[in-house]
């Protein structure tokens, strides 16, 4: 009863008439500690200071009291600003970070935390270009604030099970999916289309199957990436979303950048958004596996 209550609140909320939108992602650094194969932000990134913490805190407040309730902490890699995630964590109602995992986040931050691992080692560490695949799985043994979120691409796109394989045995809450999202276009060499990826469609269902209780993923969010349709209404085109640079400076049409192929885009954002907008019940309930509620604050 209690998510039944849960998910009725969030439907309210999201539908309420803001002036500000609800769900923010910030870039709080234009720093990172790795240059990924696939990677937007180096394609996209124009920021190349850092902003004082300072300005950072006041934006966050402001934000909050005209009406944002989830952030998002992005980078290049968030994690380079202990500090500012300490006091964001102070601020927010709801919040996640996204991190590579080579630095671990204090225990005291009880937030989702969303680590990229992109295959088993040899592929992790060609894909992120370092040597970093065991630092990391060190980092997250046994933390339950971590999902792992992979991106399949034409490099890594085989080994599904085997992440399914290594959230398991890292003892991390679950693992998700995205596909990669291309700025080139169809013709893109990591992008996966035709054969590919109708394979990997038919794999991901596989797994999903055999592994529900960590594959934080419906059949109706695995399928939609095969016509994609859900670019057309993407979640982050809609006045809920906002998405801002190292610089404060508001990205368009989304968190990863400018000159995205939307008609690419294989993010789990706005597929799970859609999901939801059409009443997809396994979805309504992935969002608690998701965000359940240790990790949001009633201040």
């Amino acid at each position: 009863m209690s998510k039944i209550i849960r998910f009725a609140k969030f439907v309210k909320d999201i539908k309420k008439t803001r002036d500000f939108p609800r769900v923010v992602n910030y870039d709080i650094t234009s720093r990172c500690n790795l240059k990924c194969e696939h990677c937007y932000w180096h394609k996209t990134n124009e920021a190349h200071e850092d902003l004082p913490d300072e300005i950072w805190l006041k934006t966050f407040k402001d934000h909050v009291k005209r009406g944002a309730n989830a952030a998002y902490l992005t980078g290049g890699e968030p994690t380079l600003k202990p500090k500012l995630i300490e006091a964001a964590d102070k601020i927010f109602p709801e919040m996640a970070i996204v991190s590579n995992g080579i630095n671990q986040i204090s225990k005291s931050i009880q937030r989702r935390i969303m680590i990229s691992i992109d295959g088993p080692k040899e592929i992790h560490n060609k894909i992120r270009g370092l040597d970093i695949f065991d630092k990391v799985v060190g980092n997250i043994k046994n933390d339950k604030r971590v999902i792992l979120t992979p991106t399949l691409s034409t490099t890594n796109y085989k080994y599904i099970e085997d992440l399914v394989r290594i959230a398991r045995e890292s003892g991390v809450d679950g693992i998700t999916f995205s596909t990669y999202t291309s700025h080139q276009g169809i013709d893109d060499p990591y992008y996966l289309s035709g054969e590919k990826l109708d394979w990997t469609i038919k794999e991901l269902l596989r797994v999903y199957r055999e592994n529900k209780d960590i594959v934080f993923m419906t059949p109706k969010i695995i399928k939609s990436w095969r016509d994609k349709n859900y670019y057309r209404k993407c979640y982050f085109k809609s006045s809920g979303f906002v998405a801002y640079d190292a610089n404060l400076k508001i990205k368009k049409p989304c968190t990863l950048g400018a000159k995205v192929k939307c008609e690419t885009c294989g993010c789990i954002v706005p597929v799970f958004a859609s999901a939801l907008k059409k009443m997809d019940l396994k979805s309504w309930f992935l969002l608690d596996k998701f965000f359940p509620s240790e990790y949001s604050k009633n201040f």
